[in-house]
C-alpha cells in the first residue's frame, strides 16, 4: 500500500468512529471509496438476518460515472436478493465474489459475527482502477465490521437498558404496594401504643419501612438516569421553609448524638425541580447527620451567589473522607472509608443521583473533606 492511501485510511478512520448510523456508514464509505479507487461507482448491500430485513441498499455514483457500465452495475445490483433469499453458504458466497471480481469490478464481503452481512460493490472503467484497489477495498470493509459491532452493541444496550427499566419499574411496584401498607398500619399502631412500652418497636417498623421505601426509588431513579436525561418539572419557589423542615425530620437523631445545628440560609425564590431539589438537599442532609461523632456539629448555609446561581452548603465534624476514595465519591454504588470505619450504611446510590439531578438542572456539585475532619457538600442551581 503507498503513502497517499494510508494518509487516506488513516484520516478515513477517524471520520468512521465518529459516525452514529449504519446508513451514514454506507454512505460515507461509498463516496470515500469512490474517490481513492477512482471507481464509477459504489454500493452496499447490508442484511439483518435476525429481522430478515434490509438495512441498506443504495448505489452511489462518481460525478462522471461512465453509462456503459449501467448494464453491469444493475447486473451486480440484483446479486444481494439471490445471495440472501436463497440463503447460500457462507464458503460458496465467498468463493462467489471472488469470481466476480475482474478488472472493472471489485467485490468484498462485510463480515459481522461470523456470519455475511452483505457486501460492498466497485465498478469502474478507468485505468487506474483495477483489481490493486481490492487490499484497500478489504481493509476499509473489515474497519465498517468493527464499526457495525459498535453500533450495534450500542444498540443492544439501550435496548437492554429500556428492559431494565421496564423490570426495576415493575418490581418497585410490587414491592412499594405491601410496603406502603406497612408503613399506613405501623403508623396508625404508633398512634395507638404512644407512650407504651412497645411503641419504639412499631416505631423502628415504619422507620425502617419508609428508608426501604426511599432506597427502591433511589434504585429506580438511578436506572432511569443512567438511560436517558432526567426530566425536570421546573416551578418557582422559597427554599427556605422547605430547607428548615426537612432539618427537622432528622430531630430525633440529632437529638441521639446530640448535634449542633445552625444554618443560614437567604429568603429567596428560586426556579427549580422542587422534588429533585428536595431529593438532593435530603441526601447532603442525611449524610451530614449520618455520619457525624456525638456531640458534633453541622452547618448549613444557602444563597444566590454573584453568578446568579442558587449555591446550597451543609458542613459537618464528621467522618470526612481518605484522599483515595475523592474520586469514585459520586459513583453509583460505592461506599467510601467502609474498611476503615467498619461499618455499611447506605446504598452508595444517593451522592451518585445528587450529581445527576444538579447536572440536569445544569448546575455543579463538589465538596471538600478531610479524613476525621468532617466535610463540606454543595450543590449550585443556575437562576
Amino acid at each position: 500500500m503507498n503513502i497517499s492511501n494510508e494518509k487516506f485510511l488513516s484520516k478515513f478512520l477517524k471520520k468512521l468512529n465518529t459516525i452514529t448510523s449504519v446508513k451514514e456508514v454506507c454512505k460515507e464509505v461509498s463516496l470515500e471509496l469512490l474517490k481513492i479507487t477512482k471507481a464509477h461507482a459504489c454500493w452496499f448491500y447490508l442484511v439483518d438476518n435476525e429481522a430478515n430485513s434490509v438495512l441498506a441498499k443504495k448505489i452511489y455514483y462518481a460525478t462522471d460515472a461512465d453509462k456503459s457500465l449501467q448494464g453491469e452495475v444493475e447486473q451486480i445490483y440484483t446479486l444481494g436478493e439471490d445471495l440472501f433469499l436463497n440463503n447460500y453458504d457462507m464458503e460458496d458466497t465467498l468463493e462467489y465474489f471472488y469470481k466476480l471480481s475482474k478488472e472493472n469490478v471489485i467485490i468484498v464481503p462485510v463480515i459481522w459475527r461470523q456470519f455475511l452481512f452483505g457486501y460492498i460493490a466497485l465498478v469502474g472503467k478507468r485505468k487506474d482502477f483495477n483489481l490493486k484497489n481490492h487490499m484497500i477495498a478489504e481493509i476499509i470493509a473489515e474497519c465498517v465490521d468493527s464499526r457495525l459491532e459498535i453500533l450495534t452493541l450500542k444498540s443492544e444496550l439501550q435496548r437492554h437498558n429500556k428492559d431494565k427499566i421496564q423490570f426495576l419499574a415493575s418490581i418497585s411496584h410490587e414491592y412499594k404496594t405491601p410496603l406502603n401498607s406497612i408503613i399506613g398500619f405501623s403508623d396508625m399502631l404508633k398512634n395507638n401504643l404512644y407512650g407504651t412500652e412497645d411503641y419504639r418497636y412499631i416505631d423502628n417498623i415504619s422507620k425502617s419501612s419508609k428508608f426501604l421505601l426511599g432506597l427502591i426509588q433511589d434504585i429506580l431513579d438511578m436506572a432511569r438516569s443512567e438511560f436517558g436525561e432526567m426530566e425536570l418539572n421546573y416551578e418557582v419557589f422559597r427554599p427556605k421553609q422547605l430547607i428548615e423542615d426537612m432539618v427537622l425530620s432528622f430531630d430525633e437523631i440529632i437529638k441521639s448524638k446530640n448535634l449542633h445545628f445552625s444554618y443560614t440560609i437567604m429568603d429567596v425564590e428560586i426556579k427549580a425541580d422542587v422534588r429533585r431539589f428536595q431529593q438532593m438537599v435530603m441526601n447532603l442532609i442525611s449524610n451530614a447527620v449520618k455520619f457525624n461523632k456525638l456531640n458534633g456539629k453541622i452547618k448549613i448555609v444557602a444563597y444566590i451567589n454573584e453568578n446568579n446561581e442558587f449555591v446550597f452548603e451543609v458542613t459537618d465534624t464528621g467522618d470526612g473522607i481518605r484522599k483515595r476514595d475523592y474520586d469514585k465519591i459520586f459513583n453509583f454504588f460505592s461506599q467510601v472509608n467502609r474498611s476503615y470505619l467498619k461499618r455499611q450504611q447506605g446504598s452508595g446510590v444517593g451522592l451518585a443521583l445528587c450529581k445527576k439531578i444538579a447536572e440536569a438542572h445544569k448546575g455543579q456539585i463538589g465538596f471538600k473533606s478531610k479524613l476525621n475532619n468532617g466535610s463540606t457538600f454543595w450543590f449550585s442551581i443556575p437562576q
